[in-house]
């Protein structure tokens, strides 16, 4: 009976000292730093946004400059891009949709080609990033306090493994909640985001970050990307997006802004 009960000592005490080895938080302690971490995060959805809509223009003379236009970009291709217009339309979900029209109609179908290949890669940087932005802007970044995940304290800074539908995703933060690191695996897609933060009276709001994008059997992509922000009834929202895509540096101005909130 002595040697039994010592037996179960010592398998309690090997598991005590397991258990504080083990850097996973669990039950009440790791949803309330979820639960923190969440508030820390400027939320459109909690300032009331529902959907909004704005015209996005672009600084074509400095892009064309920087990809070394031929002759036929310079006097075709150009004139007719400054005539074209983008627009922006956002949900609540932070799904968005872009769509251009242009005041003049190209002079050639080589030119038209041409003008369809470049405002399709404009629509693209313009997707991707609202896609990014919408993450960390519409609502916090992070999964819901009763969602299932895993919460690791590794010293200095907190390590979070969830899924986002068929997405892995796995988020570093420090003990202030700042997301330093992102990283989603999904079928068809790798990514890796370090964001960077302005923090205002109502929580932490994306002024910047950079990334590494990986589709398929592509090669990875690297972006890096700033935001300056205006108040727009109340809400911050993008005035002047710097994204720099393999050198070249693309000025996106957003104006014009229709908001719906609830």
């Amino acid at each position: 009976m002595r040697k039994r009960r010592r037996r179960v000592t010592l398998l309690l005490l090997c598991w005590a000292g397991l258990s504080a080895a083990l850097p996973l938080a669990y039950g009440a302690d790791r949803k309330e730093i979820v639960r923190s971490a969440r508030q820390s995060y400027y939320s459109l959805k909690d300032e009331g946004l529902t959907e909004f809509r704005c015209q996005v223009s672009l600084d074509w003379e400095s892009t064309f400059k920087a990809l070394k236009a031929d002759a036929v970009g310079r006097d075709q291709v150009l004139p007719v891009l400054k005539k074209t217009h983008f627009e922006l339309l956002v949900g609540q979900s932070g799904a968005s949709t872009v769509s251009h029209q242009s005041e003049v109609a190209p002079p050639t179908e080589e030119v038209a080609e041409r003008i369809r290949k470049v405002t399709g890669g404009i629509e693209q940087v313009l997707t991707g990033f609202m896609h990014t932005w919408s993450m960390f802007m519409m609502e916090p970044p992070l999964p819901a306090v009763d969602s299932e995940y895993q919460l690791e304290d590794l010293g200095e800074k907190y390590r979070l493994t969830y899924k986002e539908g068929p997405a892995n995703v796995v988020t570093s933060m420090t003990h202030d909640f700042a997301i330093e690191e992102m990283t989603v695996t999904a079928p068809e897609l790798e990514g890796t985001v370090r964001p960077h933060f302005a923090r205002n009276k109502n929580g932490f709001v994306l002024v910047g970050y950079e990334a590494t994008y990986k589709a398929g059997s592509s090669g990875p992509q690297q972006l890096s990307v700033k935001v300056e922000y205006k108040k727009f009834e109340g809400l911050n929202l993008p005035s002047t997006v710097t994204a720099t895509v393999n050198p070249v540096e693309i000025v996106l101005t957003f104006t014009d802004y229709q908001v719906k909130k609830r």
